[in-house]
């Protein structure tokens, strides 16, 4: 897709991979919704690439509340067009023992992580199927493949992402519309520092290594798609 003038709308736009992703499509042309809950880090991407001349938008939702959700696409449409490129990136983690984890906090995640994305897509998928274009990419992680102690809310979200992602590129596919789900491993962002996971900062894969990726697998010709992709650190 040429990217050129298009809209992309990016959930949880204000930091971390979000915030990468933001950057490179406005730096790739695209016309960016910055979509997320915390409004001073919204403001503070926005400000950053208007200085770089791009063309934005900031909403506020909560990717998990389905009347935010609508009136927060209605919105982005209003102001800059139909929504051309949808990434699901918002997320949230936690951890815990399966029986020790919160009951509450297993079923935010869940809003969140997959919800949010199923909300979302839900939200764009019309105006996409109409005009016979558009990509939604959502934001997964490798542990949407394995499982690891403690991930039973986490993993639980993600593995759900992957199959949502598969059933919308099915439902998607015959109107042109493409979907993608990108598992990232270890990304240095402040939601997996704060996670309490052991990683090497230095080493690990840093939002703009996804960013990359994921502009790049969007600009592909309309006639391909990546159905997914795993993105891992070069040394473990």
């Amino acid at each position: 897709m040429e990217l050129e003038g298009r809209v992309v709308l990016v959930t949880g736009a204000g930091r971390g991979i979000g915030r990468a992703l933001a950057h490179a499509f406005a730096g790739a042309g695209a016309k960016v919704a910055l979509l997320g809950k915390t409004k001073k880090n919204l403001l503070e991407v926005q400000k950053e690439l208007k200085d770089s001349g791009a063309s934005t938008f900031v909403v506020m939702a909560d990717v998990a509340d389905e009347g935010a959700v609508s009136r927060a696409v209605a919105a982005v449409e209003q102001q800059l067009g139909p929504v051309d490129v949808l990434v699901n990136n918002a997320g949230i983690f936690a951890a815990a023992p399966v029986e020790k984890m919160d009951a509450v906090v297993f079923d935010r995640v869940l809003a969140v992580n997959l919800r949010g994305p199923f909300l979302m897509s839900r939200a764009v998928l019309p105006g996409m199927k109409s005009k016979k274009r558009g990509h939604i990419v959502n934001i997964a992680s490798t542990a949407g493949h394995r499982g690891f102690p403690g991930g039973s809310a986490y993993c639980a979200s993600k593995f759900g992402l992957a199959g949502l992602s598969e059933v919308l590129l099915y439902e998607a596919r015959t109107s042109n519309v493409r979907v993608t789900c990108v598992f990232p491993s270890t990304v240095s962002t402040d939601l997996v520092k704060k996670s309490g996971l052991t990683f090497e900062p230095a080493r690990a894969i840093q939002p703009e290594d996804v960013a990359k990726a994921v502009v790049s697998l969007v600009a592909t010709d309309d006639r391909a798609l990546t159905k997914s992709l795993e993105i891992w650190q070069t040394n473990p």
